[in-house]
C-alpha cells in the first residue's frame, strides 16, 4: 500500500519554508521593536500576552482540531457550528479578562495593567471571528494557499507594529499594532475559500461529536497552558520588568524552533495520520520515520548553531540594555531541542485519536515546574530556573513515548541518536570558538552563577 508520501514532503517544505519566514519577519521586527521601545515594556506585554493566551486555552475544546479530524469537515452544518461555538467562546473570554483585568493588575502591583488587557483581549474576539476556512485547508493538505495566507498576514502584522512603535514608543503601540494585525487575519481569512460562507448556526449533534473529541483537548490545553506559561507568571512577581522583558525575548527566539515544529506537525503530520488513520500502523510509520527524520537532523543543526552562537548575536543586533539574554538564551534553546521533539511527537499522537497522552505529559510538565522552578529559584536565582525549565522539557517526552509505544508508533530511538548528534555538534562548535579565543556561548553564564 503506497501512501502519497510526495505531498506529505512537499507539504513539510512549503510549511517550513513559509513559517519560517513568518518567523523570521518577525524576529527582524522584535529586533527594530527593541531599538524603539524599553524593556519594560516587552516585560509589561509578556503578562499581557500570557494572560490572553491562558483565557484562550483554558476553555479550548479543539475546533481546529475537530475540523481536521472529523469526517464532517465539509459540511456546512458541521463547519458552521464549529464557527458559532468558537465566537460564543471568543465573547465569553472577553468578558472574562474585562472582569479579571483588575485583580491581576493588583496581583503585579502595575495599575495601568488593567486598560491595557481590557483593550488587549478585544483581539481574542477577532480570532473567534476567525473563519473556519484554515483548519479546513490543513484537512485538505492545501499548503500553498495556507502557507501565503500566513506570509502575508505576518508582514502586515510586522509592519504595523514598526510603524506604531516609531510612532509612539510606548506600551500602546505593541497593544494597538496587535490588534489590528489581529483584526486583518481576522477579515482575510474569510476569502481563503469563497464556497465557505459562515453563518451563526447551532446543530446539537455536532455539538456532542465536538465536545466529544475536544474533551481532552481542553483537559490539555488547560495543563499546557500553564506548563507553558508558568515561568513568565511566576517570574512577573519575583524579577524585575525590565529583566522579565529580556528573559522574554530570549524565550521568543528560542521557540522559534518549537514553533516551527508545531506548526509543521498541525499542518501536515497530524492531518496526514488522521486522514490514513485506516492505514496498517507500521506501513504508516515506515513512510513517517526517513522523512522525520531529515526534517530533526535539520533541526539539531539549526539548534546547535544557535547554543553556540546566541551571546555572538544578542550582541549584535541588540543595545547593552538586553545584554542580559547572552546566557539565558543558549540554555533556553536546549530546552526548545526537547520542546521540538515533543511538539511532533503531541501531532503525531493526536493523529492516532490519542490526546489523553498530551494532556498527561504537559501534567508531568507542570507538576515539575510548580516544584523545582520556586526551589531553584531560592537556590541559584534567575540562573538556577532558567536551567531547569530546560531540563524539565525533556521530561515532558517520556508519557508520548509510553503511548506511542503502545499504539506501535514509537520514534524513541530515533529522537535519542538525533539528540546525542544535536549535543555532539554543539560541542564541536563550543571547541571551534574557544580554540579560536572568543570563549564559549556559556562564559556569561558562568559569570552570572551566585557567588
Amino acid at each position: 500500500m503506497k501512501l502519497p508520501v510526495d505531498k506529505l514532503v512537499n507539504g513539510a517544505i512549503w510549511t517550513a519554508g513559509a513559517f519560517s519566514i513568518s518567523q523570521a519577519l518577525r524576529f527582524v521586527t522584535n529586533i527594530v521593536l527593541a531599538r524603539l521601545l524599553a524593556p519594560e515594556l516587552f516585560g509589561l506585554m509578556v503578562i499581557v500576552n500570557t494572560v490572553r493566551l491562558g483565557t484562550e486555552l483554558i476553555s479550548d475544546i479543539g475546533i481546529n482540531q475537530n475540523i481536521v479530524y472529523s469526517k464532517n469537515s465539509d459540511d456546512p452544518q458541521f463547519y458552521n457550528t464549529a464557527w458559532s461555538l468558537q465566537v460564543i467562546r471568543s465573547v465569553i473570554l472577553w468578558m472574562f479578562i474585562a472582569i479579571a483585568a483588575i485583580p491581576i493588575a493588583r496581583l503585579y502591583d502595575i495599575k495601568q495593567l488593567s486598560t491595557i488587557l481590557v483593550i488587549s483581549g478585544l483581539g481574542t474576539v477577532f480570532v473567534g471571528l476567525t473563519s473556519v476556512s484554515i483548519p479546513i485547508l490543513e484537512k485538505r493538505m492545501q499548503f500553498y494557499k495556507l502557507n501565503v495566507f500566513t506570509i502575508v498576514t505576518s508582514a502586515f502584522a510586522s509592519a504595523v507594529l514598526i510603524l506604531f512603535a516609531y510612532l509612539s514608543p510606548t506600551i500602546w503601540a505593541l497593544v494597538f499594532g496587535a490588534l489590528v494585525g489581529s483584526a486583518f487575519n481576522m477579515i482575510r481569512s474569510h476569502y481563503l475559500i469563497t464556497e465557505v460562507k459562515q453563518r451563526f448556526y447551532i446543530n446539537k449533534e455536532y455539538v456532542a461529536e465536538i465536545m466529544g473529541f475536544g474533551k481532552w483537548i481542553f483537559l490539555s490545553s488547560i495543563v499546557f497552558f500553564f506548563a507553558g506559561n508558568f515561568d513568565r507568571l511566576y517570574f512577573g512577581k519575583v524579577v524585575p520588568l525590565g529583566l522579565l522583558g529580556i528573559y522574554g525575548i530570549a524565550r521568543n527566539i528560542s521557540d522559534l524552533f518549537g514553533a516551527v515544529a508545531t506548526r509543521i506537525g498541525g499542518v501536515v503530520v497530524f492531518p496526514f495520520i488522521a486522514s490514513h488513520f485506516s492505514t496498517p500502523r507500521e506501513i504508516l510509520r515506515k513512510e513517517l520515520s526517513s522523512i522525520r527524520l531529515k526534517f530533526l537532523l535539520l533541526m539539531a543543526i539549526g539548534c546547535s548553531v544557535l547554543i553556540a552562537t546566541a551571546d555572538l548575536a544578542i550582541k549584535l543586533l541588540y543595545d547593552s540594555r538586553y545584554h542580559a539574554a547572552t546566557w539565558i538564551l543558549p540554555i533556553l534553546v536546549v530546552g526548545a531541542w526537547f520542546s521540538m521533539i515533543a511538539a511532533i511527537n503531541e501531532s503525531t499522537i493526536l493523529g492516532l485519536g490519542k490526546p489523553s497522552y498530551t494532556a498527561l505529559a504537559n501534567g508531568v510538565r507542570l507538576v515539575l515546574l510548580l516544584i523545582a522552578l520556586p526551589l531553584s529559584f531560592a537556590i541559584a536565582g534567575l540562573v538556577g530556573s532558567v536551567i531547569t525549565l530546560a531540563v524539565i522539557e525533556a521530561f515532558r517526552n517520556v508519557p508520548m513515548y509510553v503511548g506511542l509505544r503502545r499504539e506501535g508508533f514509537g520514534f524513541g530511538v530515533q529522537d535519542l541518536s538525533v539528540t546525542l548528534i544535536m549535543f555532539a555538534m554543539t560541542g564541536v562548535l563550543e571547541w571551534a570558538r574557544w580554540t579560536g579565543g572568543v570563549g564559549t556561548s556559556f562564559d556569561s553564564l558562568f559569570a552570572s552563577l551566585p557567588k
